[in-house]
Order: structure tokens, then C-alpha cells, then sequence
């Protein structure tokens, strides 16, 4: 599809110069000739010693000598150009499409990811399903059982489906300044969220000073907020403390979440913002979900004009930092 397209863009780049440089070749030797002809007329006018009506031959001649050397000066002047603008088009063409091709390619490989994550869930309450039904009289403990796998297998749709509704909002809708939003207060939430979650409430360690306030929506702070620091308990043992340092410069809200766990490779950085990419780390004490969180994390701090970055170090720990628009 795109090899089409780069030739009927490259074709188009052609046609468009050729065009121009016809143009300028006619008005060119258009005036070139009429220059041309007024100085001949002039030079034989002064051969006095001629005979008035022979003094025209010799300045046709010469006139015609030389507009067929122009014509052909133009002629090679316009297959060099012709293709110049092959080559200059060609590449042109590709560079133009390039970004074009590559979010083509991204959502295709997205479309076919989500796709395979959404039938594997699908797949596995039908065959749970079909497999009770096969059978006369089954158990309570059966029935029950079923049950219970296809309830797991719907919320793991569900969370699927949220976190594509939210990269849909995100990703695809126009970047806003937000609401201003209290710090201290989002992070209150996010501990009560976090806490309510995990068994142990004496892990995160919080550091943020009163009245710093950032340009984002509460609900988005939060997730945002909340992604990072479940990753955080996933990829670290259950002794290991989480910390979250909030600092501000003179631009920006800089809020950093730093954990003492297993780390990324080098080899997995370059993914980590990949939508459903998982690492060799998702072996982790904790480690589940789709490879969604981070990728969500990073449509929602740009979409507020924010930044997320990662720096690791394998089996020492990783430190998320987030900017922040200042309010």
C-alpha cells in the first residue's frame, strides 16, 4: 500500500517541478530570443556598406544558429532537472510517508495485540463453559468452581477494555492545560487506594510539600499516579520501601517514584512505554497485568503537557520521574 503511495507521491513531486521548470524554460528563452534578436538587428544595421535588404539574411542565420543552441542548452537543462526530481522526489516521498507508515504499522500491531489479549480471556470461559455443560450432573463444587474462573476472566476483560478506553481518551483527543490540582491531595488518594490493595500500608513513603499544585485532572493525577506506584509494589520484595518525592522547579512539578526491586534490563528499556510489551522482569514477585500501564501512564502526562522517563539499574531498583506543568 505504501510503495503506491511513495510512487504516486514521487510522481506528483515530478510533475509539479517539470511543470515549473517548462514554465521558467519558455519565459526564459522567450525573452532570451527577443534579447537575442534585437542585438543582432542592431550589430548588421551598422554595416552601412551593405545593401539594406541583404543585411537580413545574415541575422537570421545567426539568430537561428543560436536560439537552436538555447534550445538545446533548455532541453538538457530540463532532462537533468527531470531527473533531479525523480531521485529528490523519491526521497522526499519516503520521508514524508515514513511517519505515516510507522503509526500505520503501530496500529496494526496494536489492533492484532489486543485483539489476542481480548480472545484469550474469550477463549478460556468458553472452553471452562462448554466443558460443564458437557457433563450431566455436575458438582456444586464444579459449577462453582466455573464460575469463579469465568468471574476472573471477566475482570480481566474489564480491565483490559478500561485501559483501552482511557489510551482511546488520552491518545487521540486534544492535548489540555487541566484543571488545577492539589498535590497532597491526589497523593492522599493515591494511598488509599494503593493501601487498600496491598497488605502492607507502611511501605510507601511520601515526601511532598504543602501547596504545590500542578496543571492535570485529579481522577487523571491519580491514575497516573496510581500506575506507577503499582508497578512499583509489583516489580519489588514485600520488606522493600516505595518512596514518592515531590519537588517543584520554577516550570514544572517534578514528582519522582523510586522503588529498591528487581529493575529493568538494559536490553527491555528502549520497550518499557510499548503498548503490551512485557519484560523479562514480569517475573516479578507480584508482576501481572497487559503491558498497558506504563504506555497509559505516558499518553497521560503528555496529553497535560507533562513527560514520564524511566532510569533502572538491574536487581538495585527503578526511579519513575514525572514532570509536571506548575500551576
Amino acid at each position: 500500500m505504501f510503495r503506491s503511495a511513495i510512487v504516486k507521491l514521487t510522481t506528483v513531486y515530478v510533475v509539479l517541478t517539470m511543470a515549473l521548470s517548462l514554465i521558467f524554460s519558455f519565459v526564459f528563452y522567450h525573452f532570451a530570443t527577443h534579447e537575442l534578436s534585437e542585438g543582432l538587428n542592431s550589430q548588421f544595421q551598422q554595416l552601412v556598406d551593405f545593401d539594406h535588404d541583404n543585411t537580413s539574411l545574415p541575422a537570421q542565420n545567426e539568430f537561428s544558429d543560436r536560439s537552436n543552441i538555447l534550445k538545446k542548452d533548455l532541453i538538457y537543462f530540463n532532462l537533468v532537472v527531470l531527473g533531479g526530481s525523480i531521485g529528490l522526489g523519491f526521497f522526499l516521498a519516503k520521508r514524508t510517508l515514513k511517519p505515516i507508515e510507522e503509526t500505520h504499522n503501530q496500529q496494526l500491531r496494536f489492533t492484532a495485540e489486543a485483539s489476542h489479549e481480548l480472545r484469550t480471556p474469550i477463549t478460556a470461559m468458553k472452553a471452562d463453559t462448554e466443558s460443564i455443560l458437557l457433563q450431566k450432573h455436575p458438582s456444586y463444587r464444579q459449577l462453582e468452581e466455573t464460575l469463579q474462573n469465568n468471574l476472573k476472566d471477566i475482570d480481566r476483560l474489564q480491565a483490559l477494555t478500561e485501559h483501552l478506553l482511557y489510551m482511546g481518551k488520552f491518545k487521540f483527543t486534544k492535548p489540555v492545560n487541566g484543571q488545577i490540582t492539589d498535590l497532597k491531595e491526589a497523593l492522599n488518594g493515591v494511598t488509599n487506594l494503593v493501601n487498600r490493595q496491598q497488605k502492607d500500608k507502611n511501605r510507601l513513603k511520601i515526601s511532598c510539600p504543602k501547596g504545590l499544585k500542578a496543571k492535570i485532572d485529579p481522577t487523571a493525577l491519580e491514575q497516573l499516579l496510581t500506575i506507577v506506584v503499582d508497578n512499583a509494589y509489583k516489580y519489588s520484595l514485600a520488606d522493600q520501601p516505595i518512596k514518592i518525592n515531590v519537588e517543584a522547579s520554577n516550570e514544572a512539578i517534578v514528582i519522582k517514584v523510586i522503588d529498591e526491586g528487581i529493575g529493568i534490563s538494559v536490553k527491555d528499556m528502549p520497550h518499557i512505554f510499548e503498548h503490551f510489551y512485557r519484560s523479562s522482569s514480569s517475573e516479578g514477585p507480584n508482576a501481572s497485568g497487559y503491558g498497558l500501564g506504563l504506555p497509559l501512564a505516558k499518553d497521560i502526562a503528555e496529553h497535560y503537557g507533562g513527560s514520564i522517563y524511566v532510569t533502572s539499574v538491574q536487581s538495585k531498583g527503578t526511579t519513575v520521574t514525572i514532570k509536571l506543568k506548575k500551576a
